[in-house]
């Protein structure tokens, strides 16, 4: 399926059903790799897309956001999650994602006794209705196609074993609240710092790195020295956006020098 062809798919659906097999077929069909690699030689970034923290975008409207970038979706042991919006993922390097899922309802999930991991490459997440587990987490090249307008107001967490709700909170409501409390920590002067740092250790990883950026203004030498060691951090997406931002001063500092 041709560029043209798929984004005039995109044009007249709303639904992930409805573009599902021409999202795959067009991703199967487009060498990403060397398409990319060409731009980058050119330093053609406009046809290239928009870079993210969370990945290059590809395309992008009012209704569908299309990403290419680094993934590795898994869960707690025994817990199995819901996802905040309708969702396709195609794997392009060379992986596989390993999964199960639970058929969900307001009292928890249906678990049974003898588990069947599904492996695949091309992988649909449902708005509603299921719980996923992820297993054996590997860094994967993908393709995200995500419906902007289709999202879940409550993302629960599930125990696999027993099938009861362990948590339930807002997908974003924590979020939104930290992120607002850690931009304004700066007006605090260096009282903040401390409060920033600790939260650089925070479990949630947007907020670890979104309390990183904000102390980079408060305190640069402690920031970088946070940023070394996120070189290492449990997230893919930290660490590459740790690695680019330590090539980026790199360069600012070797250019001042």
């Amino acid at each position: 399926m041709e560029m043209d062809q798929f984004f005039s798919v995109l044009a007249k659906s709303d639904s992930v059903d409805s573009i599902e097999t021409a999202f795959f077929e067009y991703v199967e069909q487009r060498n990403f790799k060397q398409e990319i690699q060409q731009l980058i030689d050119k330093q053609d970034y406009e046809l290239l897309g928009r870079v993210r923290n969370d990945g290059i975008v590809l395309y992008e409207d009012k209704q569908w956001r299309m990403l290419l970038t680094l993934d590795a979706l898994t869960t707690d042991p025994n817990v199995a999650v819901t996802f905040s919006s309708e969702s396709l993922y195609s794997v392009i390097s060379n992986h596989r994602y390993v999964l199960h899922a639970y058929p969900e309802d307001d009292e928890g999930i249906q678990v049974t006794d003898e588990k069947n991991p599904i492996t695949t490459r091309q992988l649909k997440l449902l708005s509603s209705g299921f719980a996923y587990e992820f297993y054996k987490p590997k860094e994967k090249v993908v393709v995200a196609l995500h419906n902007k307008s289709i999202k879940r107001q409550v993302c629960a967490r599930y125990c696999s074993k027993t099938g009861q709700k362990l948590a339930a909170y807002s997908g974003t409501h924590n979020l939104d609240r930290y992120k607002m409390f850690i931009g304004i920590m700066h007006q605090f002067g260096t009282t903040g710092s401390p409060f920033l740092e600790q939260l650089t250790k925070h479990p949630v990883n947007a907020i670890r790195w979104h309390a990183l950026v904000e102390l980079f203004k408060l305190d640069h030498e402690r920031a970088k020295h946070i940023l070394v060691s996120f070189l290492q951090d449990q997230c893919p997406t930290i660490r590459a956006q740790a690695n680019a931002t330590m090539t980026q001063l790199a360069e600012f500092e070797r250019i001042n020098a």
